[in-house]
């Protein structure tokens, strides 16, 4: 699982990440449905939102940057200008919450990545009773008691995540799958 989740936030393609690990993009998908609201589906958006992050940066530096147009004269180039899509600039300043996919992934891309599909491979694939969430790094202040309530609001109130977790637990446990 972990080597699936590894390609797949580097090829960010379902059907090449399940070959590298000797199964079909079927069996993957199949896989994922499975374990709905387990560490591995976090694991899978976290996957898919690395990639669009290298997306919205390539974005960005082409909105910044522009892009080099050759020019021709009679068929032949004779130089190149930057083209700059002002159009482009404006959508991801109007649009910056439509770059990636799900909030909670946002949370675990990068670093935590690591952590996560760590937890994944070597831990069971249900959440624990009381488990803080894999990466994820908060001032706790004092206590930790204001960075611990936020945490939870996050994942019981406001995501997407909380919403299939709470669907698992009014439907049973999934122990001992592997």
């Amino acid at each position: 699982m972990v080597a699936f989740l590894r390609e797949l936030a580097a090829c960010q393609s379902v059907k090449e990440a399940a070959r590298s690990v000797g199964m079909s993009r079927q069996s993957a998908y199949k896989l994922r449905n499975r374990l709905e609201g387990t560490p591995f589906a976090l694991g899978w958006e976290v996957a898919l939102e690395a990639g669009l992050q290298q997306l919205a940066h390539a974005v960005l530096d082409r909105a910044v940057n522009g892009v080099e147009v050759p020019d021709y004269y009679h068929g032949e180039q004779v130089g190149s200008h930057r083209h700059y899509d002002e159009r482009l600039a404006t959508w991801i300043l109007d649009n910056p919450a439509r770059i990636g996919r799900h909030p909670i992934a946002r949370e675990y891309s990068g670093e935590a990545l690591d952590r996560l599909l760590e937890r994944i491979e070597f831990a069971s694939l249900d959440w624990e009773d009381g488990e803080p969430l894999p990466g994820r790094v908060v001032d706790l202040g004092a206590d930790g008691s204001e960075a611990e309530r936020g945490e939870r609001r996050f994942l019981t109130e406001t995501s997407w995540y909380a919403a299939a977790m709470r669907e698992q637990a009014a439907g049973g446990s999934r122990s001992g799958r592997r």
